[in-house]
């Protein structure tokens, strides 16, 4: 019975709380719930997590969280052999796994209480036709010093903090809505639902839910994920991030788009970018950014032996194909002469390093993706 995992985490040190959600692909009845601690063997951890590796995960991690202390995990799954884990916030999971209905703009606030730190996040949401959109109005991160610190001490202050923002700027409205508290001590996948209220204000209702919550909703999403994948892709399967090669102006010529379903094959023309060039270099990379060094390089092909003629005197042919298993072929032919040269990449993304690309998109976070170019690019030596 193929698995799919969400899990959430409080923290990534030693003993902090993990919650595990199994999710069934073939029977909708499964649902397994499971606690346990981080060990300092990550990987070890991370391979007894699961009874059978499963075929989509997606971990839940604190916003406070930068790249260099997410990166351990990361390749801890990796060290274990097991899917690349797909990545979430845990107060932004916490957050969907309540928004269900639709509803006009309204003012929230979150908390993700973890035993080293409080993130609180002031947002304007609404949800229409079940699409949801929220924009964080405030946040601000509190170091806990204390084993069982005064949670109400934090929350009625930053309420205060959320008033003010929302009283300078009135285009959000003044009334606070809801107070959303993610709390890694409640065990239950069921929100508790009270009220707050302090400093004379009204009630202002409250839900509080745990960790094992946020890791269902990670499983749940997780599960759309594979099977939206499946149904679009079978036998097939889609490119995760753009396919190009490097211009000599060093921008890139984008061969196969991102989410485009493989197999595929793309050709292009382009020219020497030098008088009396005698190779022509052609990079194959992955990733968001137009720039070719904001990507992440997978192969290199250098056509070599290359006749003598002025600046965009020779035409080059370049394709590249990628196969059903996600094996990337590049050929690069002197369309005059017949000379070419062809390197093949392996299965491009499995035998990569992932924290390498992931450190890649996240140092540059474009959104932009790089158009196709013209057919008259140049390639560099």
């Amino acid at each position: 019975m193929p698995l799919i995992a969400g899990l959430a985490f409080s923290a990534l040190t030693t003993d902090s709380p993990i919650s595990t959600v199994l999710l069934s692909t073939s029977d909708p009845s499964f649902a397994q719930v499971s606690s346990s601690t981080l060990g300092e063997d990550l990987s070890a951890t991370a391979q007894s997590l699961f009874p059978s590796k499963p075929v989509s995960i997606r971990l839940a991690l604190p916003s406070f969280l930068d790249r260099p202390t997410r990166k351990p995990i990361l390749q801890a799954f990796k060290k274990a052999e097991l899917e690349f884990p797909q990545l979430a916030e845990v107060i932004q999971l916490a957050h969907i796994s309540i928004t269900t209905e639709d509803h006009a703009p309204r003012n929230e606030i979150l908390f993700h209480f973890s035993p080293t730190f409080a993130i609180c996040r002031l947002v304007s949401t609404f949800v229409e036709e079940g699409i949801r959109e929220s924009t964080a109005l405030k946040e601000t991160t509190v170091t806990i010093h204390s084993p069982s610190p005064d949670t109400n001490a934090i929350i009625a202050q930053f309420v205060d903090l959320a008033q003010a923002a929302l009283a300078a700027d009135e285009k959000h409205g003044t009334k606070i809505e809801r107070i959303i508290i993610v709390d890694p001590n409640v065990t239950s996948t069921e929100a508790t639902l009270s009220t707050w209220s302090q400093h004379q204000q009204s009630p202002i209702k409250l839900i509080t839910i745990g960790f094992p919550s946020v890791a269902l909703e990670a499983a749940k999403t997780a599960l759309n994920f594979y099977e939206s994948n499946r149904r679009l892709v079978i036998p097939h399967i889609p490119v995760i991030y753009r396919i190009g090669i490097v211009n000599a102006d060093g921008f890139v010529y984008a061969f196969i788009p991102r989410h485009l379903v493989v197999p595929q094959s793309h050709s292009a023309t382009f020219t020497t970018s030098k008088d009396d060039q005698t190779q022509a270099t052609v990079s194959v990379v992955i990733g968001e950014s137009p720039r070719g060094e904001e990507n992440l390089r997978v192969g290199l092909l250098v056509l070599r032996d290359l006749p003598k003629k002025a600046k965009g005197g020779l035409a080059i042919r370049v394709t590249v194909d990628v196969n059903d298993v996600a094996d990337v072929s590049v050929t690069a032919e002197d369309v005059e002469s017949g000379l070419s040269e062809k390197t093949i990449i392996r299965n491009f993304l499995g035998e990569r390093h992932w924290d390498e690309l992931l450190e890649a998109l996240e140092t540059y976070e474009l959104n932009e993706e790089a158009t196709g170019g013209n057919v008259n690019a140049t390639l560099p030596e």
